[in-house]
């Protein structure tokens, strides 16, 4: 029963090994103590010896495995080469035990006849003179009797699972009972083998004690498999909560940009089923930013909400209503066969809106700048309507506020020219038509320069210099910007090699990562191949991201920012405080410093609020531990106040505008120079 028990634990105890050769034991134990029952109720001498050689070949057995038992527990080395030596001396013990007449133990036999014992039994019990066999086996029993109270001690010692005070006490039962056996070879004692009995008491206190495991480590499995559902749970949730971010507007609740871009897929398959038009129609509020400075932020944000409201009340749900921007609303129009029909539905959402706003008290008369373009007349996908109608918004606006245009084919030869910029910006990369402008970084405190952002620009052979904020968008719709990101990099580490070798030890490189760089599987691999290529360390670099791309994807940008942080990369959350969620995911972001963006540091000086904005910002870096950045700095008095507010770095136009690699070489000579001197 309990080798049965021992090999049922081997399936849930981590001493798998331990619990098989324990089952073993047992079954041996118990053969043995059969043979020594047949012993001694033999009829004659000649029975008792054959059964007395079947418990020497048992009882051989015994010491190797009980061995081998301490050598697993143990886990040392010498302790498994000590088992198998003693394994090699039983095999040859049990050869001898065959040849010899009267088995190893015995070389004459003092008795031919059962004995009386003291309770009035008889029994064959043999005893006589032992052999050298015999007392070979009575050392290594010896020596595993040692082991086992060694192992036994430093098992005390360290607390292990298996320092128990029942196992000592069986072990001594054990050793007792084998030394009463060696007494009756001798026939000191008039008493059968007892070792067995002894071996009971041993057998269930291991058990015990590895059962009491196995539970526990059962116990544990069930805790832990509870928690990670749990966590799964939780990470669903959340990742529902990221989806609900990524598709909606935090102020107002409307879909934004990607949502309503996913409505209109949905809203053009089913003008094309029914044989319709869609419409968009672009609303763009106007003076918003006069309400944002005069009345505060406060109070612009409740108008928005408030137009949220309208169009969601008019529209109802079946029909889109999203926030695409600061004051940008569009609502989805479909079902129309006629122009006309799309036209008084404008009419209605433009009445729906037109009532005067009460905000804080105050009655604010609203007008609103509105673009329309229709599908499939204007575009055939999604992104080209919103495009279509905001060039309809953009005629718009230009005609005054309160306007209302419509696309027309005169507005198509924007699109074109953008078409055949997307075009050409495909080949420019191969054309070597972009370089890099560098503009520096340099401390508060000091004014070093201790880092250079590179800033990538495009020579056209035709339109001339063009800006990043006019090809990049271009470049990430169109998928090129993977390329130009990579290009970028490489080019930036190996000027930073060039300054490196001019002596210029102190200053790292910052490079900015776009939404689809940062979402490539392979660009922990591509920067650490270009660190490697230039020579580079993974602190002399430092990457940008913006916060809308981290947006995008939270989670997997999280996962990937963690990943260029173990190559030693530093992080850098650029144009800071222009979302809705930085401070939400920036306890969660693995990066080492933010860049606070231009437009808070251009009225440092004449908004308190922008100056109470870059305090709070500078105070949330420092309690954070994370290093801040303000960019846009054009004179001395802005630098001064970012400077008492505490901002680590400052960048902008006063210390210098982009440079090109020659003039920013010349640029860290001559700070150089001017620090020597």
């Amino acid at each position: 029963m309990s080798a049965f028990q021992a090999a049922l634990l081997a399936r849930n105890s981590t001493y798998v090994r331990a619990c098989w050769t324990f089952a073993v034991i047992c079954l041996t134990f118990a053969c043995f103590q059969y043979a020594n029952v047949h012993q001694q109720v033999a009829p004659d001498l000649e029975h008792a010896i054959r059964a007395h050689k079947w418990v020497n070949f048992f009882s051989l057995l015994l010491v190797p495995q009980t061995c081998y038992l301490i050598a697993l527990l143990d886990t040392r080395k010498a302790a498994l080469r000590i088992s198998y030596g003693i394994s090699v001396v039983s095999a040859l013990l049990v050869l001898d035990n065959y040849v010899a007449p009267y088995g190893y133990r015995f070389s004459e036999l003092a008795v031919d006849a059962p004995v009386e014992l003291a309770w009035g039994e008889r029994a064959f019990l043999l005893f006589g003179d032992t052999t050298k066999a015999y007392a070979v086996n009575r050392l290594l029993s010896l020596g595993t009797a040692v082991l086992a109270v060694f192992f036994c001690a430093r098992a005390w010692r360290q607390r292990a699972r298996f320092s128990n005070v029942l196992v000592w006490i069986s072990v001594g039962l054990v050793a007792g009972t084998a030394a009463l056996g060696g007494a009756a070879d001798t026939g000191m004692l008039r008493v059968p083998y007892l070792s067995g009995f002894g071996f009971l008491f041993l057998a269930a206190s291991f058990l015990l004690l590895v059962r009491r495991e196995a539970t526990q480590r059962l116990t544990e499995k069930i805790r832990i498999s509870a928690a990670l559902e749990r966590e799964v749970e939780s990470h669903k949730q959340s990742s529902q909560r990221f989806e609900r971010a990524l598709t909606n507007d935090a102020l107002t609740r409307l879909p934004n940009r990607e949502g309503a871009l996913d409505k209109l897929r949905a809203m053009f398959a089913w003008s094309e089923s029914s044989l319709t038009r869609t419409a968009v129609l672009l609303l763009d509020l106007d003076r918003l930013a006069i309400i944002n400075g005069t009345r505060g932020y406060e109070a612009g944000n409740q108008v928005l909400i408030e137009v949220a409201q309208r169009l969601r009340e008019h529209c109802g749900k079946r029909r889109l209503v999203a926030r695409l921007g600061s004051a940008r609303f569009v609502v989805g129009i479909a079902g129309h066969k006629t122009l006309a029909g799309i036209e008084r539905e404008v009419e209605g959402v433009l009445e729906a809106i037109k009532p005067p706003f009460t905000v804080a008290g105050t009655v604010l008369n609203m007008t609103f700048s509105a673009g329309v373009a229709i599908y499939p007349d204007h575009a055939n996908s999604p992104e080209d309507l919103l495009a279509s109608a905001g060039l309809a918004l953009h005629e718009a606006r230009d005609l005054g506020p309160g306007n209302l245009r419509m696309f027309h084919p005169s507005l198509q030869q924007s699109l074109s020219e953008r078409i055949g910029l997307e075009n050409e910006l495909k080949e420019a990369l191969v054309n070597g038509e972009f370089f890099l402008h560098y503009q520096p970084q340099v401390c508060a405190v000091t004014e070093r320069v201790l880092g250079m952002e590179a800033l990538v620009r495009w020579q056209h052979p035709e339109l001339g210099l063009v800006m990043p904020d006019k090809f990049i968008p271009l470049a990430e719709s169109t998928g090129a910007i993977a390329a130009i990101g990579s290009w970028v990099l490489e080019t930036a580490c190996k000027q930073l090699q060039d300054w490196r070798a001019l002596g210029f030890g102190d200053v790292r490189m910052a490079v900015n990562l776009s939404a689809q760089q940062l979402l490539l599987s392979d660009l922990g691999e591509s920067v650490q191949a270009a660190l490697k290529r230039a020579g580079l360390m993974g602190a002399d670099l430092e990457l940008e991201i913006t916060e809308s791309v981290l947006m995008q994807d939270p989670q997997r940008s999280i996962e990937k920012l963690e990943e260029l942080r173990s190559l030693g990369v530093r992080l850098s959350i650029d144009d800071f405080g222009t979302g809705y969620s930085s401070l939400g995911y920036l306890k969660m972001l693995p990066v080492h410093s933010f860049k606070l963006d231009r437009s808070f540091v251009r009225d440092i000086g004449t908004s308190e609020k922008d100056l109470e904005i870059c305090a709070t910002a500078v105070g949330l870096a420092r309690n954070l531990g994370l290093e801040i950045v303000a960019e846009g700095v054009e004179d001395s008095e802005q630098a001064a106040q970012l400077r008492q507010l505490g901002c680590n770095f400052l960048q902008g136009y006063y210390f210098a505008r982009p440079l090109a690699a020659y003039a920013a070489t010349n640029y860290l000579m001559e700070e150089r120079e001017s620090a020597a001197a």
